[in-house]
């Protein structure tokens, strides 16, 4: 089922940001709830807007969740992949097999983004992450140590962006008013 509508927002017409891509939907009929939002920023750049989805709107390590980030810039696919290889190797001890072997796959499944862009991973703890544009799925690496390694960008207590980190949680944060309010579920497919 694909999320829709904020509760305080009932009366309004659902924007593209607040639906699940379509690829998604078609794999996965769950329904989530919004745990809290923010925007990465570096210096005074704003790259992307971040979300994280859970079925009960609490996040646990140990549960499928969503990170549905929405670019406010362009990024080639290849800069992705880099940087997020560079914070798993700062967060976590990585072979040199593991290195190269996720820089692959990643570097398969990653395109280029621009400005409206959005790249959805749907997290499965013990086992894979599965990758998602607006329109279409992108790929998925099944590892259950890069689910966890990869998560860790964000979710972890040493990530770069601890206000992000913060307001993903629907923790008080400087980054942007967490949603408090659960997310509706539609089954007429909004």
């Amino acid at each position: 089922m694909p999320l829709s509508l904020k509760v305080d927002d009932i009366n309004s017409r659902p924007h593209a940001a607040d639906t699940l891509p379509e690829a998604f939907n078609l794999r996965c009929q769950d329904a989530w709830q919004l745990c809290g939002e923010g925007i990465f920023s570096w210096s005074v750049f704003r790259f992307y807007r971040a979300r994280l989805l859970t079925q009960t709107g609490v996040f646990n390590p140990a549960k499928p969740f969503l990170l549905d980030l929405h670019y406010l810039r362009t990024l080639m696919g290849q800069q992705i992949v880099s940087t997020s290889m560079d914070e798993m190797a700062r967060l976590n001890v990585l072979t040199q097999e593991q290195r190269d072997s996720w820089t692959q796959a990643l570097a398969e499944i990653m395109p280029d983004v621009c400005l409206g862009d959005r790249l959805l991973g749907w997290f499965i703890p013990d086992s894979h992450v599965e990758f998602y544009s607006a329109t279409h799925a992108l790929g998925h690496i099944k590892d259950p140590e890069f689910v966890r390694m990869f998560s860790a960008i964000w979710l972890d207590d040493r990530t770069r962006s601890p206000a992000l980190r913060q307001a993903l949680l629907g923790q008080k944060s400087d980054a942007i008013a967490p949603q408090s309010t659960p997310v509706l579920t539609s089954a007429a497919g909004i």
